[in-house]
């Protein structure tokens, strides 16, 4: 995105400042992963089927959501219009976030069948805000939306939200599974 003569009232601007904070943050998601391994009571390959399902869920949704940020400046790099960027950036956006709904589904679903205490509610919040990803994104791209930055901005903070929910999950299933081993 080319650097604007008025930073304070371009949408380009904004929306860069904006995909910074989102890189850093899903930095900081990988990074904490790696806190989660090390303070958890056993190994990575103890670990439950569901814990690794999340664990690796968590740390594709960061660094997908770091790609994603950084997306429209290469894009941007390459000469191309704001708006051919921000169409690009949204493709790729739609296109994987259906592909990591199809692979979700097709993850979860052995373990649901096995019995894993799969949150229906976080599964259900998931899939509502891939779906809404994934139309806004692929219609973003279809010119659909006069603000393309935005509407590709939002879809980028639901993949972090996603991350961010199966952060907490695999955190809060941590505490639980601690407490049930110390009584």
């Amino acid at each position: 995105m080319p650097v604007c003569a008025d930073p304070w009232g371009s949408e380009t601007m904004k929306a860069a400042e904006a995909l910074s904070a989102l890189a850093e943050v899903s930095v900081a998601f990988a990074g904490f992963s790696g806190i989660v391994t090390a303070f958890r009571q056993h190994n990575l390959g103890e670990w439950s089927r569901l814990d690794r399902f999340r664990f690796r869920f968590m740390i594709e949704f960061s660094l997908a959501t770091l790609a994603l940020s950084l997306l429209p400046f290469f894009l941007s790099e390459l000469g191309l219009s704001e708006p051919r960027v921000w169409s690009m950036s949204s493709v790729v956006l739609g296109a994987g976030a259906l592909f990591y709904l199809v692979r979700s589904a097709l993850r979860l679903r052995p373990l649901v069948v096995a019995g894993e205490p799969v949150s229906r509610g976080l599964a259900a919040v998931s899939v509502a805000v891939g779906i809404g990803v994934t139309a806004s994104a692929l219609a973003n791209a279809a010119g659909f939306f006069s603000a393309a930055a935005g509407v590709y901005l939002a879809g980028v903070g639901g993949c972090l939200f996603v991350s961010s929910a199966m952060f907490a999950r695999l955190l809060l299933g941590s505490a639980t599974a601690s407490r049930d081993d110390a009584s």
